[in-house]
């Protein structure tokens, strides 16, 4: 699931509606703006995560980090969003699905291997330096 994605499912519970039109109307977009992001994979703007956050009480940093690095062209542009990820040590609601690699990391999340994380939150940390060896050679 797209960062987008699921900070817009997050949304829409919180203003405690099921429909996209009903949230999409409440952020001020066109419903097929939502479905852009449903079937396209595009992102939200910044401005509608940053909405979308304050809305939830969440910092919007990690969430903005997440969009661009799954939206980030090239393994060369991953991995300067995945270095400004580390750096800045946030943790990111869901899991990063940076090429490819959430099957591995799922596989391992399910295996315990990432002791004291649940499905909802991982240690941003604890994902890039897995995801490092995609980047490795």
């Amino acid at each position: 699931m797209s960062a987008t994605i699921e900070l817009f499912e997050q949304y829409k519970q919180s203003i405690g509606v099921h429909a996209d039109r009903l949230a999409a109307q409440a952020l001020g977009v066109k419903s097929k703006t939502v479905s852009n992001w449903r079937t396209r994979g595009s992102q939200a703007e910044p401005w509608l995560i940053e909405k979308m956050c304050e809305t939830l009480g969440h910092d919007a940093t990690p969430w903005l980090i997440r969009a661009l690095a799954e939206q980030a062209t090239g393994p060369h542009n991953r991995k300067v969003w995945m270095r400004v990820g580390k750096g800045l040590g946030y943790k990111i609601a869901g899991v990063v699905t940076l090429l490819g690699a959430h099957v591995a990391l799922l596989s391992r999340l399910a295996n315990g291997e990432f002791q004291g994380v649940t499905n909802t939150a991982l240690n941003l940390q604890q994902v890039f330096d897995f995801m490092g060896s995609a980047f490795a050679g």
